[in-house]
Protein backbone atom coordinates (compact mmCIF):
# COMPACT_ATOMS: atom_id res chain seq x y z
CA UNK A 1 0.00 0.00 0.00
CA UNK A 2 3.19 2.58 0.79
CA UNK A 3 4.59 1.72 -1.69
CA UNK A 4 1.48 2.22 -4.53
CA UNK A 5 1.33 5.91 -2.51
CA UNK A 6 5.08 7.03 -3.07
CA UNK A 7 4.77 5.72 -7.00
CA UNK A 8 2.32 7.50 -7.58
CA UNK A 9 3.56 10.27 -5.79
CA UNK A 10 6.85 10.32 -7.74
CA UNK A 11 5.13 10.06 -11.14
CA UNK A 12 2.71 12.77 -10.34
CA UNK A 13 6.02 15.24 -9.20
CA UNK A 14 7.97 13.97 -12.27
CA UNK A 15 5.00 14.87 -14.69
CA UNK A 16 4.77 18.11 -13.73
CA UNK A 17 7.83 18.95 -13.74
CA UNK A 18 8.65 21.76 -16.61
CA UNK A 19 11.01 20.55 -19.21
CA UNK A 20 13.46 23.76 -19.98
CA UNK A 21 14.37 22.63 -23.04
CA UNK A 22 11.00 23.01 -24.28
CA UNK A 23 10.19 26.62 -22.95
CA UNK A 24 12.83 27.66 -25.15
CA UNK A 25 11.97 28.35 -28.82
CA UNK A 26 14.04 29.69 -31.57
CA UNK A 27 12.17 31.95 -34.29
CA UNK A 28 13.15 34.72 -36.98
CA UNK A 29 13.51 37.76 -36.30
CA UNK A 30 10.74 39.32 -38.10
CA UNK A 31 8.33 37.04 -35.34
CA UNK A 32 10.32 38.01 -32.45
CA UNK A 33 9.67 41.66 -33.44
CA UNK A 34 5.67 41.28 -34.35
CA UNK A 35 5.58 39.69 -30.77
CA UNK A 36 7.54 42.52 -28.89
CA UNK A 37 5.87 45.29 -30.57
CA UNK A 38 2.25 43.90 -30.19
CA UNK A 39 2.37 41.46 -27.17
CA UNK A 40 2.53 41.06 -23.93
CA UNK A 41 6.42 40.05 -22.29
CA UNK A 42 7.75 40.18 -18.89
CA UNK A 43 10.88 40.88 -19.70
CA UNK A 44 14.25 40.94 -22.98
CA UNK A 45 18.01 39.77 -22.61
CA UNK A 46 19.93 41.24 -25.67
CA UNK A 47 23.27 39.45 -26.21
CA UNK A 48 25.46 42.38 -28.25
CA UNK A 49 28.01 40.17 -28.75
CA UNK A 50 26.18 36.99 -30.02
CA UNK A 51 23.82 39.47 -31.98
CA UNK A 52 21.31 37.73 -30.19
CA UNK A 53 18.11 38.56 -28.10
CA UNK A 54 15.49 36.35 -25.92
CA UNK A 55 11.88 37.22 -24.68
CA UNK A 56 9.92 36.29 -22.27
CA UNK A 57 6.73 35.49 -21.83
CA UNK A 58 4.08 35.96 -18.62
CA UNK A 59 4.06 31.70 -19.19
CA UNK A 60 7.38 31.65 -18.96
CA UNK A 61 7.80 30.25 -22.95
CA UNK A 62 10.88 31.89 -24.25
CA UNK A 63 11.82 33.18 -28.14
CA UNK A 64 15.12 33.36 -29.49
CA UNK A 65 16.06 34.94 -32.34
CA UNK A 66 19.62 36.44 -34.04
CA UNK A 67 18.83 40.03 -34.92
CA UNK A 68 20.47 41.66 -37.93
CA UNK A 69 23.30 44.44 -37.78
CA UNK A 70 22.36 47.47 -36.77
CA UNK A 71 19.03 46.20 -35.14
CA UNK A 72 20.08 46.65 -31.71
CA UNK A 73 18.98 50.38 -30.92
CA UNK A 74 15.76 50.04 -32.89
CA UNK A 75 14.70 46.57 -30.77
CA UNK A 76 16.05 48.39 -27.56
CA UNK A 77 13.80 51.66 -28.17
CA UNK A 78 10.42 49.49 -28.87
CA UNK A 79 11.28 47.52 -26.16
CA UNK A 80 11.47 50.81 -23.70
CA UNK A 81 8.71 52.61 -25.25
CA UNK A 82 6.55 49.21 -24.18
CA UNK A 83 8.35 49.14 -20.62
CA UNK A 84 9.95 45.99 -20.95
CA UNK A 85 12.95 45.26 -18.51
CA UNK A 86 15.71 44.77 -20.51
CA UNK A 87 18.36 43.24 -19.79
CA UNK A 88 22.19 43.42 -21.45
CA UNK A 89 24.64 40.28 -21.21
CA UNK A 90 28.25 41.93 -19.93
CA UNK A 91 31.15 40.96 -22.00
CA UNK A 92 32.95 37.75 -21.30
CA UNK A 93 35.84 38.48 -19.61
CA UNK A 94 39.13 37.19 -20.88
CA UNK A 95 40.31 34.47 -19.16
CA UNK A 96 43.64 34.80 -17.27
CA UNK A 97 46.24 32.19 -18.28
CA UNK A 98 46.62 29.27 -16.15
CA UNK A 99 49.23 30.00 -13.19
CA UNK A 100 52.44 27.82 -13.81
CA UNK A 101 55.71 28.13 -11.60
CA UNK A 102 58.15 30.85 -13.77
CA UNK A 103 61.20 29.17 -15.36
CA UNK A 104 63.54 30.66 -12.99
CA UNK A 105 62.45 29.13 -10.15
CA UNK A 106 63.47 25.79 -11.87
CA UNK A 107 66.45 26.99 -12.57
CA UNK A 108 67.39 28.22 -9.20
CA UNK A 109 66.45 24.64 -7.78
CA UNK A 110 68.35 22.72 -10.05
CA UNK A 111 71.18 25.24 -9.54
CA UNK A 112 70.79 24.68 -5.43
CA UNK A 113 70.49 21.40 -6.06
CA UNK A 114 74.04 21.11 -7.82
CA UNK A 115 75.26 23.12 -5.29
CA UNK A 116 74.47 20.63 -2.62
CA UNK A 117 76.06 17.81 -4.43
CA UNK A 118 79.24 20.25 -5.19
CA UNK A 119 79.66 21.03 -0.95
CA UNK A 120 79.10 17.42 -0.74
CA UNK A 121 81.52 15.64 -2.92
CA UNK A 122 83.71 18.52 -1.61
CA UNK A 123 83.25 16.94 2.03
CA UNK A 124 84.21 13.73 1.22
CA UNK A 125 87.24 14.81 -0.56
CA UNK A 126 88.66 16.78 2.24
CA UNK A 127 87.61 14.12 4.68
CA UNK A 128 89.14 11.01 1.63
CA UNK A 129 92.36 13.55 1.97
CA UNK A 130 93.01 13.70 5.90
CA UNK A 131 92.76 10.08 5.92
CA UNK A 132 95.47 9.36 3.65
CA UNK A 133 99.07 8.44 4.86
CA UNK A 134 101.90 11.22 3.76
Amino acid sequence: MHRSLLVVAAVGVLGTAPDPAAAATWVSYRQLFTQVRSGHLTRAIINPFRGDVEIKFPNLDEWHAYYPTGAEATLSRVLHDRHVRVLYVPRPKATPPAATAPHHSRYLAVAGSLCLVAVLLGGWLVRRRKRLPR
